[in-house]
């Protein structure tokens, strides 16, 4: 990993860790959201991010609302807009919070991609290019955890 401009850290910032609270998303506060949002994150953390759960530079790229090439053009410190960092943040969250309910990371990637009449028989996947998308889906993963299936 390459030290660029301080932004090392940074680089790992969204990752999914399967132990419970060990992620970087599961100690921080809604503060520390909104100042790293503020900020930007880089675009290697979320190429990492993106890598970990398995998603196409298509996938990304409707996920965080911005273009492929967008993507693509960016350099891998540049950081990314507080709405593109944003969402990439609850990117990140939601797979956390998933791999905490499924206890894996792969078995939540599965069911991501699976059509469910929770969804209207969508693959919850393609909820999150809307921010209700990922509210529904949360909402179904505290559902799921307290034993209530839809």
């Amino acid at each position: 990993m390459k030290h660029v401009k301080g932004y090392r850290v940074q680089e790992n910032a969204l990752l999914i860790v399967e132990a419970p609270g060990a992620a970087f998303i599961a100690d921080s506060g809604y503060f520390d959201f909104i100042q790293l949002s503020r900020s930007g994150i880089i675009k290697q953390a979320l190429l990492n991010l993106s890598r970990q759960l398995s998603f196409s530079l298509s996938e990304l790229a409707q996920v965080v609302h911005v273009s492929e090439r967008t993507l693509q053009r960016y350099a891998d410190d540049a950081k990314l807009s507080a709405d593109t960092s944003e969402r990439a943040i609850l990117l990140s969250q939601l797979y956390q919070r998933g791999t905490e309910v499924f206890g894996q990371l792969e078995n939540f990637k599965e069911w991501m991609r699976t059509p469910l009449p929770a969804f209207n028989y969508q693959s919850p996947i393609s909820l999150l290019d809307t921010t209700f998308g990922f509210q529904l889906i949360q909402d179904e993963l505290g559902r799921i955890e307290h034993g209530i299936f839809a």
